[in-house]
C-alpha cells in the first residue's frame, strides 16, 4: 500500500510517466515536480501531521493564460463535461488544472498508477480543450440544463 511514508515508491511510479524530482513546499512538506507528456506539474500533499503523515494530495499544473482560452464559461463547461480534474483561472489569468485524491488508509499500487494515468488524461484533455486551435475537437455537445428538482421523477 502506498501512503505518505512510501515517497520512494510514489516517486518511482511517477517516473514511469516522465521526469520527476522530489522537493519541499513552503511548509517544509515533501512534494514532487515533474513532467508528463512534456507538461509541467507539481504534486502537493495536504492534511499532514506537521511535515509527515499526509492524508491527501493534489496534482497541479499551470498553463499560460495568454496561450489558452480562459473564459470562465468555458472553464465551467469543462468542469461540467469532464469528470476527473478541475480547471480554474488564477489571479494572473493563467489556466490551472488540479486533481485531488485521498491517501487515507493507503492506496494499492495499481490504484495509484491509475490515478497518475487519470492525471495524464486531465492534462491532455485540458490542454486540448482550452487550446484555441483544438478547442472545437474537444468541446462536446452543449451542456444540458440541470434537471428541475421540483419535477417528479
Amino acid at each position: 500500500m502506498l501512503d505518505f511514508s512510501t515517497l520512494d515508491e510514489i516517486e518511482s511510479l511517477l517516473k514511469g510517466f516522465g521526469s520527476v524530482e522530489r522537493d519541499t513546499d513552503r511548509e517544509g512538506i515533501a512534494m514532487f515536480r515533474g513532467r508528463i507528456d512534456g507538461k509541467k506539474y507539481s504534486l502537493f500533499f495536504y492534511d499532514c501531521d506537521g511535515t509527515t503523515n499526509c492524508k491527501s494530495a493534489t496534482f497541479s499544473a499551470f498553463f499560460d493564460g495568454a496561450d489558452y482560452i480562459t473564459d470562465l464559461s468555458e472553464v465551467n463547461d469543462f468542469n461540467y463535461e469532464y469528470r476527473f480534474g478541475k480547471a480554474s483561472v488564477d489571479a494572473d489569468g493563467d489556466l490551472v488544472f488540479d486533481y485531488s485524491f485521498s491517501l487515507m488508509g493507503g492506496l494499492p499500487r495499481d490504484t495509484f498508477d491509475d490515478t497518475i494515468d487519470w492525471w495524464r488524461e486531465v492534462l491532455s484533455d485540458g490542454e486540448g480543450y482550452f487550446d484555441p486551435d483544438t478547442h472545437d475537437e474537444f468541446k462536446g455537445d452543449p451542456t444540458p440544463a440541470p434537471m428541475d428538482p421540483s419535477q417528479d421523477l
